[in-house]
């Protein structure tokens, strides 16, 4: 008796949850291009899952007690007929249940067709999972953590709350102002942020630009430039082909580029900054050290045509290993920056090494 009462509570409110989901549809069409639109309603949940066998997901925070979506069913066929039978093989999934909302866009695999999902949901949900098999994803004005997968192209998530994960086989991430951590991946793109907290950042090949970290950042490329701004914590960089520019950086810094010139920019205090290398096997360095930063330096040019490292600080002394005249030579540099600290190692294999203070015109 008991179960039959529990299997009605849960026939109940299932019943509850479909009657809730409120859909229309229409079918537009311009030439052999046919669209049918399926616009619906569900209650807001906590948890929001949106999947789309291949098209774009746009996700938008709203001050709304509902969550809204469009479902646009695209495909080109010479008669209405072949059309609406190629339309029927995508279908718009949907249940709420359990504080989770499913958004679903079936289709079939060999179909000629794509579907759009277009929608909007309360701003305070606290968790949206976007995933789509080829489509651009971008997400918007969301208080709670985003998660978002493509199996190919851009993603773009602006203005979100929490926490920030997004995965692409292969386009650009364009990443806005984020109140969490960022974690990105993609097969080949580039990768902008402008501000956020902790970050790990990886491109197979492409740039990666940070306007602002607030804590700690990690950024690997398979080949391109490498460019932050502004990080408050320990920064490890790397590139296999490609210039690095950091600055300015408020911790340690470990940078390293295959082929490219490194230019850092110090803005640590005593109390932040920690040991740190610098290494490029083709390319110029220059570091700009502040006055109340206390450095170790070891610095060394494996080949140079010229005097191979400069220093605007007397603590420094650079000694070339081989005055000949004639063809490069190599030089080392060691010293105390403002009565001394963490080591700072700097290395090039061909190129030259500078150490500037930070108020000189860069």
């Amino acid at each position: 008796m008991k179960k039959r009462i529990q299997i009605a509570a849960l026939v109940l409110t299932a019943g509850l949850a479909v009657a809730q989901q409120k859909t229309t549809s229409r079918l537009l069409h311009t030439g052999d291009q046919w669209v049918e639109e399926i616009t619906g309603t569900l209650p807001a949940a906590r948890v929001v899952k949106v999947r789309a066998y291949a098209g774009a997901i746009r996700v938008q925070g709203n001050e709304q007690s509902v969550i809204t979506y469009v479902a646009r069913k695209h495909v080109q066929s010479a008669s209405e007929k072949m059309a609406l039978r190629a339309l029927q093989r995508m279908q718009v999934q949907t249940l709420n249940a359990n504080g989770m909302a499913l958004i679903n866009g079936l289709g079939w695999s060999e179909g000629p067709g794509m579907m759009e999902l277009e929608i909007h949901i309360p701003f305070q949900t606290t968790l949206v999972r976007l995933q789509t098999s080829a489509g651009p994803i971008t997400a918007i004005h969301i208080a709670g953590k985003v998660e978002a997968h493509t199996g190919g192209d851009v993603i773009a998530l602006d203005q979100i709350g929490s926490d920030v994960v997004a995965t692409t086989g292969g386009g650009d991430i364009e990443i806005g102002k984020i109140g969490g951590e960022i974690r990105v991946e993609t097969g080949g793109g580039n990768i902008r942020i402008g501000t956020g907290e902790a970050m790990k950042l990886q491109t197979s090949a492409g740039s990666i630009r940070v306007n602002k970290c607030n804590g700690q950042i990690m950024a690997t490329t398979g080949g391109g430039a490498i460019e932050l701004n502004e990080v408050t914590g320990m920064v490890q960089v790397e590139t296999a082909g490609g210039s690095i520019h950091l600055g300015p950086m408020r911790g340690g810094v470990h940078a390293e580029t295959g082929s490219g010139p490194i230019v850092v920019d110090l803005a640590a205090h005593r109390e932040t900054f920690t040991a740190s290398r610098l290494e490029t096997s083709d390319g110029d360095i220059i570091v700009y050290i502040p006055d109340d930063l206390g450095v170790t330096i070891q610095a060394a040019v494996e080949k140079t045509n010229g005097q191979g490292i400069s220093s605007e600080f007397p603590g420094i002394r650079v000694t070339p290993r081989n005055n000949s005249k004639w063809g490069p030579r190599n030089a080392h540099a060691e010293g105390s920056v403002n009565g001394g600290g963490p080591l700072l190692i700097v290395h090039t294999s061909t190129g030259t090494i500078a150490f500037r203070r930070r108020n000189t015109p860069k």
